[in-house]
């Protein structure tokens, strides 16, 4: 049997899962082989990753290094045959792809503003791994003045969904946390295909 072998060392965990959700889309139910540095945080964060893609995962150490191996798509079971009386079952909906989230506010609703930025934190710290990146535009970039806001960013990041901060609503640098600048046609052109999810 074939087996997908991709080498993964030095990578951050966002880059790390961008390859294998590459390499998952184009050879679905080929295993995988990952050969991996010993950073404890990117074996974490891959093997939720492959789980939640209904994929098992078995990692061993290899002399310093490590090595994870990935199972194959799982294969469904034909269909047993039904009745000619009895309809035929409608096809299981194919899982949606994760869209993007851009924020453009430091709360969520109209509420006291106190209330809606907790809210808003707890969006964020319940986010779904396939969201592909989330952005700051206009009034949200107030989040990375609040610690608790600039934490819960920072561990999106550490989990592999990039932070991403609009050219145009940027007044200053943003420091040390430094997350990646955005060209705003790139969340614009989503959202004229409504292919983002905007609070």
């Amino acid at each position: 049997m074939d087996i997908l072998t991709l080498e993964l060392f030095d990578v951050t965990v966002s880059e790390a899962l961008r390859e294998i959700n590459r390499a998952l889309e184009e050879h679905p139910s080929m295993p995988l082989r990952l050969l991996l540095g010993g950073e404890t945080m990117l074996h974490h964060n891959i093997q939720r990753f492959l789980e939640r893609q209904g994929r098992t995962t078995q990692l061993r150490s290899e002399g310093g290094r490590w090595r994870m191996d990935v199972g194959g798509a799982a294969v469904e079971p034909a269909p047993r045959l039904m009745l000619p009386l009895v309809p035929a079952p409608l096809p299981a909906p194919l899982p949606l792809a994760r869209k993007p989230l851009l924020l453009t506010s430091a709360s969520l609703g109209q509420g006291g503003a106190s209330m809606g930025r907790r809210l808003l934190l707890g969006v964020l710290r319940e986010l779904d791994p396939a969201v592909p990146w989330v952005g700051l535009a206009l009034e949200a970039l107030e989040l990375l003045e609040d610690p608790l806001a600039l934490e819960a960013l920072t561990t999106l990041q550490a989990r592999g969904i990039p932070v991403r901060i609009s050219r145009e609503s940027q007044l200053f640098p943003t420091g040390e946390a430094a997350f990646e600048i955005m060209e705003d046609t790139q969340w614009q052109r989503l959202a004229g295909r409504g292919e983002i999810v905007i609070l």
